[in-house]
């Protein structure tokens, strides 16, 4: 009697897109990055610091927390869209002029995974020439919407990209204090922490945490002095995601 052949089923879908999932990480390990290295010395920052990263918007409650760390002293870093910062400049150039970094963000919210390479190069460098005329320099980090970028985006794209260890996103539901426990939470050296900024309860939250921190004796700091701060040179094609103090950076 013959046996009768196994119908195909989702668990052989779900089972053939994990395995071309693990072949292509394996295969993209195997790309060296890029030959570009990004020398910036060694940061003058301490053994308890924190980069704090703030994405998209460059809209009233960015003034708001600009003006509200002011006395602190604290850096942080915004990665913005290009598009924003062609309708609102004033913002992302006070933030430059006051000492914060400014990170590319893209164009606007599409998500790199989805485009080609010559698309997704053409989105970052249209972001990059928009917040380079109004600062007066390109913008070395970028961020991708959601951290959606595939290995090939990483190798072949000429930046140095920057996630995250720990995220504070707020969708619109967080209090102050929920903003401000999370933080203290995820308060660790070397941590890059994602954030966004879309109502003054973020800006009260992130503003107590950094005063306590302070007090504990945590800096903030930039992106770029965190993962600098043992003297290391950045390589195109990583993605950057924390750094302890006399540790590399790590990255994915």
């Amino acid at each position: 009697m013959k046996k009768k052949k196994r119908p195909f089923i989702e668990k052989d879908i779900v089972f053939i897109v994990i395995s071309i999932l693990i072949v292509l990480v394996i295969v993209s390990r195997g790309i060296p990055d890029g030959v570009s290295r990004l020398n910036l010395g060694t940061s003058p920052v301490g053994e308890k610091a924190i980069a704090l990263t703030f994405e998209g918007t460059t809209g009233k409650y960015t003034k708001k927390l600009i003006d509200s760390l002011a006395p602190t002293g604290a850096k942080v870093t915004f990665f913005v869209y290009g598009e924003d910062v062609a309708k609102n400049p004033q913002t992302v150039l006070r933030a430059y002029d006051e000492g914060y970094m400014i990170g590319n963000f893209t164009y606007d919210s599409t998500p790199l995974l989805f485009m080609g390479k010559t698309k997704a190069k053409e989105d970052i460098n249209k972001s990059a020439k928009i917040i380079g005329d109004e600062i007066g320099t390109r913008p070395y980090f970028v961020r991708v919407p959601d951290g959606f970028v595939s290995s090939y985006q990483l190798k072949s794209l000429d930046c140095f990209f920057v996630a995250w260890s720990s995220s504070v996103y707020d969708k619109g539901s967080y209090t102050a204090d929920d903003v401000y426990e999370k933080l203290m939470r995820n308060a660790k050296d070397g941590e890059i922490i994602r954030l966004n900024i879309n109502s003054e309860s973020t800006v009260d939250g992130v503003v107590k945490a950094v005063k306590e921190l302070q007090g504990e004796g945590f800096e903030f700091v930039r992106v770029d002095d965190l993962l600098t701060r043992n003297g290391d040179k950045l390589a195109r094609g990583m993605l950057y995601r924390k750094c302890r103090f006399d540790n590399s950076p790590v990255a994915f």
